[in-house]
């Protein structure tokens, strides 16, 4: 296949504690069948972090990492940048991991030599990529040229965690997927899931965007957020990436501190938020697409959006298409959740249950457990598979749609149901 000139893949890959992972990383970068321009690696941790003892082995082993990488940078087949944050005097000036400012760091080395439609990668050294992941991806932007972001397939390991790790890591996932089916079954223009070392987006899209979202956490979900709003994110690769499950405080979301925490805590933090509550926000999906009277749109909505602010919105968007954009760009990915947490109260005893009837709602398939603590790890793991597919399913479908539209302007440039 003839790649295109203008079209070229930049990968950021931030490394903190990553020795081991490095060398698999860099035979999997070698071993693509589409080589990128660039890679930029970022070895990294808190300045302050030399002065505790229990950080000892992290700095050492960056600096181990450091010194492997640099001896690599003239001999290397693909060209690669180094930067060097976790020297003596170098760290960030910040207490806890940042994850993000790390690729932002990245993509800020090689941003100067991209083109408008050259494509970032992000990616983790504890992953595990095929050999197509890039050419997959360089061929899912170039049969949609107005797509912005791809979220691409994940499917955790679980070999080598022990039972009570494997059951946390299974039902995290089956959380992220039952929270991306609810918004691709209520058709919200923010069902993808943001996983760092599974995200990609077009340089132009980046940029409009602001750039990578440097927060103390939730940096992934925000940047991937306002590219959302700058255009379409596609959740269908034909391929799969294998994050590693692995127990971490470095970042405050994500897979290591949910297999860190035990059930209770985690369902805390990541409940199955009941269905009825997804079909309240589809309702108002509905509303705000067909009603043809601002009078009813701002007397349903107002439960999820003041009053004043719609009224805001409809005066400087009076054009039919580009108010329910600006309601959906209100209402965003943060916003949802907003709606979510406001109007649920963790009940730790109904959560498996709000799940089970989920399950068995969408794929016609009876649990006859009772709570996540009876199901065995293989069990889980059958559960897993099986909305790992029906996602696949419906994010393929997604896919063709936008394929059969993709010189639709309109659908391409506003937010709505999708």
């Amino acid at each position: 296949m003839l790649k295109s000139e203008l079209s070229r893949i930049f990968v950021a890959i931030p490394l903190m504690k990553e020795l081991d992972n490095v060398p698999i990383l860099l035979d999997q970068l070698i071993n693509q069948s589409m080589r990128p321009a660039i890679i930029s690696f970022c070895i990294n941790q808190p300045e302050s972090w030399r002065k505790l003892p229990d950080k000892k082995e992290i700095i050492l082993n960056n600096t181990k990492t450091l010194i492997y990488l640099n001896k690599l940078l003239d001999s290397f087949p693909i060209p690669i940048i180094v930067l060097d944050h976790s020297s003596p005097g170098n760290g960030f000036h910040s207490n806890v991991g940042c994850v993000g400012l790390a690729r932002k760091l990245c993509i800020d080395s090689f941003l100067s030599f991209t083109n408008s439609n050259d494509i970032i990668v992000n990616m983790d050294a504890d992953t595990n990529y095929p050999d197509n992941y890039f050419e997959n991806i360089f061929d899912i932007y170039s049969q949609l040229p107005l797509l912005s972001g791809v979220c691409a397939p994940y499917y955790h390991k679980i070999d080598n965690l022990p039972i009570d790790k494997a059951r946390l890591m299974l039902r995290y996932e089956i959380f992220l997927h039952y929270y991306t089916l609810q918004l691709l079954l209520i058709q919200s223009p923010y069902a993808y899931m943001p996983i760092g070392s599974a995200m990609s987006f077009r340089v132009n899209a980046y940029k409009k965007a602001g750039g990578f979202k440097v927060k103390d956490a939730g940096e992934d979900f925000y940047t991937m957020q306002q590219i959302r709003k700058i255009g379409i994110i596609s959740s269908w690769l034909d391929n799969t990436i294998y994050p590693a499950a692995r127990i971490s405080d470095r970042v405050v979301f994500g897979t290591g501190p949910a297999i860190g925490m035990n059930l209770e805590n985690q369902i805390k933090k990541y409940p199955f938020y009941p269905t009825y509550l997804f079909k309240k926000i589809e309702s108002y999906y509905q509303i705000l697409e067909y009603s043809n009277s601002i009078d009813e749109i701002i007397k349903n909505l107002k439960d999820i959006i003041p009053e004043k602010i719609i009224l805001k919105i409809y005066k400087n968007h009076t054009q039919r298409d580009k108010f329910v954009h600006a309601i959906h760009e209100y209402f965003d990915a943060f916003h949802i959740l907003k709606f979510l947490n406001n109007n649920y109260s963790v009940e730790i005893n109904n959560d498996f249950e709000y799940f089970k009837n989920f399950y068995k709602c969408i794929l016609q398939k009876n649990i006859i457990y009772n709570s996540w603590e009876e199901i065995s790890v293989n069990e889980l793991n059958q559960i897993r598979d099986n909305l790992y597919n029906y996602e696949l399913y419906l994010q393929k479908n997604k896919f063709d749609f936008l394929l059969m539209n993709k010189t639709n302007k309109k659908l391409w440039q506003n937010l709505k149901m999708l």
